[in-house]
Parts: C-alpha cells; sequence; structure tokens
C-alpha cells in the first residue's frame, strides 16, 4: 500500500490552441498541469474534468503517441514524471446541476463522447448542458465502469443540495445506492456536510475545482491505495478492502466564495445567526444563499454522521499565507520541497530560516487548528486575518 496526494476536479483553460473552459487562465494547459504544477504542488494523482472535450481527449492523445503518457491496465494515464492523469468529464444535467464522471480509459472516454454528441451544444466546451437527467448520467457513468460524483454539492451555484434539493434519497430512489461520493466544495467541510443524516451514506472528497495553475493543490485528498491507478482510486473511494481515503485537506470554509449569504443590494456579507435569507442591513431578499446558510436550512435534528469519518484539515495554500510574497514562496520552494510537504513536513525552525518567524508560526498554528478568516460570501473569498490565533 501506499499514500499518495489528489486533487481530482482540475479544468483545462486551453487545448490545441483553442479555449475549453472561458472562465480558466489559458495557462490552464494539459502540460502545465502534469509537467509543471502538478509535482511543484506534490501530487501524485490528478483528474482533469475536461477530459470529454473534443479538443482535450485529442491533446491526449497526442501526449500518447509522444510517450510523455502510457496507458495504465488497471485504468488511468501515467505520465513519464510519474504524476497519473484521470480522465474524467464534468457536465450539467438538466436538473441543472453539476456532475463528474469519473472514465477508466480512452475507450469508455469515447463511448462518453459519442452518447453526448448529440445531447450538447458544443463538445468542445467544458461543462456543457447535457440534454440528460441526474439518473441518465448516473446509468452512463456507471455503464462505462466509471466514478459518479456530484460536484460542490452545497454551492448556491450548480451544486445538489445548494440549487437543487434538499435530499437525494427520494429523489432517485433506488438509483441513490449508486452514487457513492460527493464533491464537498470550497466552502463546506465534513462535518456541515455530516450534518444531513444521509451523506454517510457518501466517501466525501475536497478538490480544488482550480481555474488557474497557482490554483490546483488548494484542496487535495490523500489516499491510501496499492497502486496508482483508476481502479485502485474506484476501490478507494468504494471503501473497497484497504483502500481508503486517509484524510481531506482543504480551506477553512469561510475562505470559501459562498460560504455565508451575501445581499448584492448592499454589498453586504451575513454574520447574522444562520440560515440567513433577508439582508438584516437594507431588508432586501436578494440574496445569494450562503452555504453555510443553507445547510443550516436544511440539516437534520439529529444527525448520523459514519462512526469513521476520514479527518479534515484546514489549510490555506502556501501563496495566501499572510506575509508570502512572491520572493519568500521561491525561496521556500527553492528547497526542492513541494508546497505540500512545506505545508504538511517542513519543520517549524527551517521555516522560520528561509521565512521568518511569523510565517512558520502561521503555518505550524495551521497544522493544529483553524486561522482567524474574515468569512467570504457572494462572489469574494474570504481571507487570513493578518492577525490569527490558533482555536
Amino acid at each position: 500500500m501506499q499514500e499518495i496526494y489528489a486533487d481530482l476536479h482540475i479544468h483545462i483553460g486551453r487545448a490545441g490552441e483553442r479555449p475549453v473552459k472561458i472562465t480558466a487562465s489559458p495557462q490552464l494547459t494539459l502540460e502545465n498541469i502534469i509537467f509543471k504544477t502538478a509535482p511543484l504542488k506534490g501530487l501524485h494523482m490528478v483528474a482533469v474534468v475536461d477530459a470529454g472535450s473534443l479538443a482535450v481527449s485529442q491533446e491526449i492523445e497526442i501526449l500518447l503517441e509522444g510517450g510523455k503518457l502510457r496507458e495504465i491496465p488497471q485504468g488511468g494515464l501515467l505520465a513519464d514524471n510519474g504524476v497519473v492523469l484521470i480522465l474524467a468529464s464534468e457536465c450539467e444535467c438538466r436538473e441543472g446541476v453539476h456532475l463528474i464522471s469519473y472514465l477508466p480509459d480512452l475507450i469508455s472516454l469515447k463511448d462518453w463522447q459519442k452518447h453526448l454528441q448529440s445531447r450538447v451544444t458544443n463538445l468542445t466546451l467544458s461543462t456543457q448542458r447535457v440534454d440528460m437527467g441526474f439518473i441518465d448520467i448516473l446509468y452512463l457513468c456507471r455503464d462505462l465502469d466509471g466514478i459518479f460524483c456530484p460536484a460542490h454539492v452545497f454551492t448556491p451555484h450548480k451544486g445538489t443540495y445548494g440549487a437543487w434539493t434538499d435530499r437525494l434519497r427520494p429523489r432517485l430512489s433506488q438509483a441513490f445506492e449508486l452514487v457513492r461520493v460527493i464533491e464537498l466544495g470550497l466552502s463546506a467541510d465534513t462535518y456541515m456536510a455530516d450534518l444531513l443524516k444521509e451523506t454517510a451514506h457518501f466517501s466525501l472528497l475536497s478538490n480544488s475545482d482550480a481555474h488557474s495553475l497557482p490554483n490546483i493543490g488548494r484542496e487535495f485528498n490523500l489516499l491510501q491505495v496499492p497502486e496508482k491507478s483508476f481502479a485502485d482510486l474506484k476501490n478507494c473511494l468504494k471503501g473497497n478492502g484497504e483502500s481508503r481515503i486517509i484524510a481531506n485537506y482543504g480551506l477553512d470554509p469561510r475562505m470559501g466564495k459562498y460560504h455565508r449569504s451575501y445581499c448584492p443590494d448592499c454589498d453586504h456579507i451575513t454574520d447574522a445567526t444562520a440560515p440567513v435569507r433577508a439582508c438584516c442591513i437594507c431588508g432586501s431578499s436578494n440574496i445569494v444563499m450562503g452555504v453555510y446558510d443553507r445547510i443550516m436550512e436544511i440539516k437534520d435534528d439529529q444527525p448520523c454522521p459514519p462512526e469513521v469519518r476520514p479527518h479534515y484539515h484546514y489549510r490555506v495554500p502556501l501563496s495566501q499565507i499572510p506575509g508570502v510574497g512572491i520572493k519568500t514562496y521561491q525561496k521556500l520552494l527553492s528547497t526542492g520541497s513541494s508546497e505540500i510537504e512545506i505545508l504538511e513536513k517542513m519543520p517549524g525552525g527551517e521555516i522560520a530560516l528561509l521565512a521568518g518567524q511569523d510565517i512558520a508560526d502561521t503555518i505550524l498554528a495551521m497544522r493544529m487548528g483553524r486561522l482567524d478568516i474574515d468569512a467570504g460570501g457572494g462572489g469574494k473569498y474570504g481571507k487570513v486575518k493578518k492577525n490569527h490565533r490558533r482555536h
């Protein structure tokens, strides 16, 4: 068995000189993700959720032909630097929520594309609206031996619980049993998710949903698997055998841009007792419902979390630690350590020598608990307070 770090939700900005994710950086290319940023961050496995794009799949085939990638018999693609690429496609179903389908190989990816070809407007672009329902996509993913995962489930923007339903089980009936994993999203954590009884059925993922290279790995998962392959990832997410999710690492939910309810009329992020559905400043009901507020609204009176749930570690990306500018960031990385190694394993004394005692104290405090955060909402990310204290 081995322990690996995985970020399983990364977008592509451009492929073959064509735009894929319009809102993503053009620097977000397959080669930059696999060969530049994944090693820099310390990731062993990455999933590109725009592999269903014709432009992206064509670029994958070029990398295979050039020997930079090779197919793994148990699924997934191995880069010559050791990083494993998982093929995935994020799409929007008729119900208006985002769903990720992780697929084992190029054959299943091409079958996926054939099925969607007549059901989307443009198969080159990312996260297209598909003329299929939630259950239809779930069954298609199952038939292709994939892993089905509702994305950023609590967000007001296309999240299953945030934008569609209070509970999945009555919506899906018997098909509910086929959903084994959900993605938390940047504004939620394990403990918030477990306020709903039905989430005890799911494994939980914390992924970056990166739209730029620096944001890759801002959330990630620590997995225990026999080998780095799709089959072992699938067993891990299902909890089969000794494969398992050891821990989730992610932003403090208060740093998420949809954490609390937001009033666009007076530009106010609420700090009132949740749930907040009307602005306490101007009285407007034109509210963007926050993730925390939504969960407080639909939570069970007596939640029943599973007996064993991987621990959620609150983390801030290295570049967002107060006091870490470009020079300090480069000095820390010049040691040859990855970002994850610096944040998780580098001794405090070594950090202090390279970056100063204040930065070392902040990183050590973060490892031990939660930093003080000015909460985000309404599309604005929260920030770490400079004068932090540990909770």
